[in-house]
C-alpha cells in the first residue's frame, strides 16, 4: 500500500484534475472537479506530507474516515459541506465504493507559505496560518463560495493566462473566507477493526507518546518478531511504525503549543526528543512551520 497518493493529470467528462505542472500556481498542487456517473473507487488509507486537502461538496455525499490512535472517525460530507485533512493526517474513504456525487477538490502545499497563490510574503503567511488554524474536519460552506470556486476552476482551466490570474483571485477569496465557517459535528465510530495485536501497539504508543518508543518494545507488545511486526503494521495502517509514532508526537506537540505556555525545549524533552533542535527539525519537516511560528499563528488568531 502506498504511503502517499497524488492523482495524475486527468481530463474527461466526469473527472478533471489539473496538476501543478499545468496550472503553475504557487502553493496549489491539484485542482480538481469530480462529477462521477458511477460509484467512485475506494481510496486506501494514506496521508499527504506538507499538504492541506480540501473537498467542497456540491451535491450527493462522500464519507471519509480519519485515523487517529486506532480509532477511525467518520465524516459524511453532503452538499455545501467542506471536508479538510491536514498534513500527515491518515485518512481513507473506506473499503466500500462511494455514492455518486459532485465535488471540487484542491491540495494546498504549505511549503509555498512565503509565496502562496502569488501573494507577497506578509499576506501569504497570514492566509497559510489561518488555514492551519482550522482545527475541525467538516464545515458548512455557503453557496456563494461554491459559486466562486466554480468560477475559479473554469477561469483557470479554460481561460487565457489573463483569465487564470482572475481565477486565482476568486480562489484566494474562497480560501480567505474559510476561517469564518461553522463546523459540523462528526459521528465517531470504529468502522474497521484493526488486528488486535496491532491494536495493542497503537494503545502502547498512545500511553507512552511522551517517552522514547522503540520498535522492539512495540513488537513485544504485539507478540510479533520485529520484522513481522513492521510488515503487519504497514499492512494494517499503510505507513511504517516509525512514521506513525512521528505523526502522533507531532499531533501532541501541536496541542501543547496551542494550549500551554511550555517552552519549545520543554515540549521537545516532554515528547522524548533528544534535543530541541531535532524536535524543531521534525516539526518543520512535518508541518512546514517551525514550532515558534506555529504557536505565534495561534496567539495572533
Amino acid at each position: 500500500m502506498e504511503q502517499e497518493i497524488f492523482d495524475d493529470y486527468t481530463w474527461n467528462e466526469h473527472k478533471k484534475i489539473l496538476t501543478a505542472d499545468k496550472h503553475k500556481i504557487p502553493g496549489l498542487r491539484n485542482l480538481s472537479h469530480f462529477t462521477p456517473m458511477a460509484p467512485g473507487v475506494p481510496v486506501p488509507l494514506h496521508y499527504h506530507s506538507d499538504i492541506i486537502e480540501l473537498h467542497f461538496m456540491v451535491k450527493g455525499q462522500r464519507k471519509t474516515y480519519v485515523m487517529k490512535g486506532g480509532v477511525r472517525t467518520s465524516y459524511c460530507a453532503t452538499g455545501n459541506n467542506l471536508f479538510i485533512t491536514r498534513p500527515y493526517e491518515l485518512h481513507t474513504t473506506g473499503r466500500i465504493a462511494q455514492n455518486r456525487c459532485e465535488f471540487f477538490a484542491m491540495q494546498l502545499d504549505l511549503k509555498e507559505h512565503d509565496n502562496f497563490l502569488g501573494l507577497n510574503q506578509h499576506y501569504s503567511n497570514i492566509l497559510c496560518h489561518r488555514l492551519l488554524n482550522m482545527d475541525q474536519h467538516l464545515y458548512h460552506v455557503g453557496s456563494s463560495q461554491i459559486s466562486m470556486l466554480r468560477t475559479a476552476f473554469n477561469l483557470i482551466s479554460y481561460g487565457t493566462e489573463a483569465d487564470s490570474i482572475a481565477g486565482v483571485q476568486y480562489l484566494t477569496c474562497v480560501l480567505a473566507s474559510l476561517n469564518y465557517l461553522t463546523a459540523v459535528p462528526a459521528q465517531e465510530e470504529i468502522t474497521e477493526q484493526l488486528n488486535s495485536d496491532i491494536g495493542h501497539a497503537l494503545k502502547y504508543i498512545e500511553q507512552n507518546i511522551e517517552s522514547p518508543i522503540s520498535l522492539q518494545e512495540l513488537a513485544q507488545a504485539s507478540n510479533y518478531s520485529l520484522s513481522r511486526f513492521k510488515a503487519k503494521f504497514k499492512e494494517e495502517l499503510g505507513i511504517t511504525p516509525a512514521e506513525y509514532i512521528t505523526l502522533q508526537k507531532m499531533d501532541r506537540a501541536q496541542m501543547l503549543l496551542k494550549t500551554t505556555d511550555d517552552s519549545i525545549t520543554d515540549i521537545a524533552y516532554q515528547l522524548g526528543f533528544s534535543s530541541s533542535n531535532y524536535f524543531c527539525s521534525v516539526f518543520k519537516k512535518t508541518l512546514s512551520y517551525s514550532p515558534a511560528a506555529y504557536r505565534k499563528s495561534f496567539s495572533q488568531s
